[in-house]
């Protein structure tokens, strides 16, 4: 009967609280090995694009069930973790941007977000946030431009949080800004906000999923290409994915991210050129993220 008892409030614990390993973590906050201003220790004259950098797919994604949810950690805790890209959706929905996945709204708004990244980077202005800005689900009941919406919410921010550049800067030029991959067209009526998305970067993608082992073969490919590339290009690795019938987020990062980990605690008998670039999962455990900075 005790056994039984312990069996059950370990049930319970599980249930209520989520599930938090080294590589995959569904629980409101990360584990104590976090990385708040990991980029402090590095020159400042690395390229952005040369760096290992932690990042999540569909980075607010927290409600719509089992499909649509891809992340646990509130925001600011991603940044405590070592977190540096984001992947950003805003609906353009009555001249607003709230947030969504897919048909699945957030319960916050484009402007909060980038709030909430300008606190993180007054207390770590060391720091450098990389920001993908693509815009999500059907446009609703609008009066000017996704462009217009966004510049108006940049201009409220303050500009001088952004860095507004062509290609990915060195991480000296970058520190204490945000710098948005821009996925969204301008449409001649100002500048570009940043980088263009996808661009010249290697991007590896494959987020419909029948098979995990063929997504991880992906995974791995294109963390040895990036590992082998060109420093002064960008290389970007989802290691995210799903199934309508086979696969959730959830489910898919449970059996990806612990061979991410492995293979990031092996990287150091491989021979390399650069480092494996940004990293992009759903639900990463906190030692997860370590080891990919550990790359740098």
């Amino acid at each position: 009967m005790d056994q039984q008892i312990k069996l059950f409030i370990c049930f319970m614990v599980v249930g209520v609280f989520g599930e938090q390993n080294p590589a995959f973590d569904r629980t409101d906050t990360p584990s104590s090995v976090t990385m708040p201003d990991w980029m402090s220790s590095l020159p400042d004259n690395l390229p952005l694009s040369f760096l290992a950098i932690p990042g999540t797919h569909d980075t607010m994604a927290f409600f719509g069930g089992s499909l649509a949810e891809c992340q646990s950690w509130s925001l600011l805790n991603q940044f405590n973790a070592g977190v540096r890209f984001l992947d950003i959706r805003p609906r353009h929905y009555q001249n607003r941007l709230p947030i969504f996945h897919g048909v699945s709204y957030q319960r916050t708004y484009f402007d909060q977000v980038l709030n909430d990244t300008v606190t993180f980077l007054k207390q770590y202005p060391s720091e450098t946030v990389i920001m993908r800005v693509k815009e999500e689900y059907d446009p609703y009941q609008n009066t000017r431009s996704y462009y217009k919406s966004i510049a108006e919410v940049v201009n409220q921010i303050g500009e001088q949080w952004f860095l507004r550049s062509s290609s990915l800067p060195t991480l000296g030029a970058a520190r204490g800004k945000i710098i948005i991959l821009q996925q969204f067209s301008s449409n001649g009526e100002g500048p570009d906000f940043g980088p263009p998305y996808p661009g010249g970067m290697s991007i590896s993608d494959e987020y419909q999923v029948t098979d995990d082992a063929v997504k991880w073969a992906e995974v791995e490919r294109h963390l040895k290409v990036a590992q082998n590339g060109d420093p002064e290009r960008a290389y970007l690795t989802y290691c995210s994915g799903t199934h309508w019938l086979l696969y959730t987020p959830e489910s898919l990062a449970r059996k990806i991210n612990p061979r991410v980990l492995e293979y990031m605690k092996t990287k150091s008998t491989v021979k390399r050129t650069r480092s494996v670039g940004i990293v992009i999962m759903d639900f990463p455990g906190a030692e997860l993220v370590r080891q990919i900075i550990l790359n740098n």
